[in-house]
């Protein structure tokens, strides 16, 4: 009787864990695999602002502009007859600000890039001091990688530090001994962290009162980028 009762138990307990075990195994829902591959936000020597981005098998897209929110927003689903692609598209941008966000319902996932810019100076005075930027694309490569392509005029002079008071990667540029016209650099950027990129333009302001006729060197941060990337918002 003794055997039974402790054979019993046994297959109990056996049953219990293998159950457990399975459960473990199956995937969740914040566990899926991101619908999005790779995306590149790109601004061209105009000053237009449009995005490219990969999208995985069986994914469709739609594109929504959230005029109240004034933002760019994605919406990525799941589908049998989606497959793997390219898109690309244009961009709207409000006045100096632009918003983008992608959003994947099924993986419970909303990823945002803002970039602040300014529309180009019609000042001919400032002109020719203020536009060293040609253009620049900024790129998701894969899981926290980020990589930055830019080109800048002749004759500018290209430094890169990392301001740790603010938490920002600085792009400084300054009319003066150029050291090349095309830069790229790749960033890491942990899961649920925010990865800022400034461009610091060093630039002559000869409207500053007070000043010499050479003007006063001022510094602008423009564009600003901004990226907050893979948090569950939905």
């Amino acid at each position: 009787m003794k055997t039974i009762k402790l054979l019993t138990l046994t297959i109990l307990s056996t049953f219990v864990f293998t159950s457990c075990s399975s459960n473990e195994n199956l995937p969740s829902e914040t566990s899926k695999a991101k619908l999005l591959k790779s995306y590149k936000v790109k601004r061209d020597i105009s000053g237009a602002y449009s995005i490219e981005y990969d999208l995985e098998k069986n994914t469709t897209s739609e594109k929504v502009i959230n005029y109240k929110t004034k933002t760019n927003e994605f919406h990525f689903y799941e589908s049998d007859f989606g497959i793997s692609k390219r898109v690309a598209d244009e961009l709207f941008m409000d006045t100096k600000k632009l918003s983008i966000s992608f959003i994947e319902s099924s993986a419970h996932m909303k990823s945002n890039i803002t970039i602040l810019d300014a529309v180009p100076s019609n000042d001919k005075t400032n002109a020719k001091n203020t536009i060293m930027l040609s253009e620049y694309s900024v790129s998701k490569m894969g899981s926290g990688t980020f990589a930055l392509d830019f080109k800048v005029k002749d004759k500018v002079s290209v430094d890169f530090l990392y301001n740790e008071v603010l938490g920002v990667y600085e792009i400084h540029l300054e009319k003066g001994k150029s050291n090349g016209t095309a830069f790229s650099r790749n960033f890491e950027k942990l899961e649920g962290e925010i990865l800022r990129i400034d461009f610091v333009n060093h630039i002559k302001n000869y409207n500053a009162k007070d000043q010499e006729s050479e003007g006063v060197v001022v510094s602008r941060r423009k564009p600003r980028v901004i990226i907050v990337d893979d948090f569950s918002a939905l």
